[in-house]
């Protein structure tokens, strides 16, 4: 189901908010660069450093996701839609499991290519941080480029 649009301030800028369109249940997801995978000695493995789940700058930063159920409804396999560029991996949260981090989960259609996008706002510490590597499911690991 389409959802309604983004509330704006007078500017036309979209306002950080938590939609309500968008459930509890919904996959939220995370693209990241393979230079944000780290290889971990304790686990003896790859896996997402805290730079993964950080906000972008600006006024409103937040961080920018994809909404899943979006995705999915337009007709398109999310682990083959967010492959652009193609050696980018993801990471796939819960909404809810976002908004119990005190995070609001928006919808922000502002990229004409994609018009799944959404951005999850909110203050990024370093508890929370740590809270969404855990909570993280990783959705696609990166090809990195040789």
């Amino acid at each position: 189901m389409p959802l309604d649009p983004p509330p704006r301030d007078a500017n036309g800028e979209i306002v950080p908010h938590d939609h309500p369109g968008i459930g509890d249940g919904e996959g939220v997801i995370r693209r990241i660069s393979p230079l944000l995978w780290v290889y971990d000695e304790k686990i003896q493995a790859e896996r997402p450093s805290s730079m993964a789940v950080k906000p972008s700058s600006g006024p409103n930063g937040g961080m920018s996701v994809d909404l899943q159920h979006l995705i999915e409804e337009a007709g398109h396999d999310p682990k083959t839609f967010i492959l652009t560029p193609p050696y980018i991996g993801a990471l796939r949260f819960l909404a809810g499991a976002l908004r119990e981090q005190g995070l609001k989960v928006g919808y922000e259609p502002i990229i004409p290519a994609n018009p799944f996008h959404g951005e999850v706002w909110g203050t990024f510490s370093k508890k929370v941080q740590n809270k969404l590597l855990s909570i993280a499911e990783i959705f696609v690991v990166p090809n990195k480029p040789k």
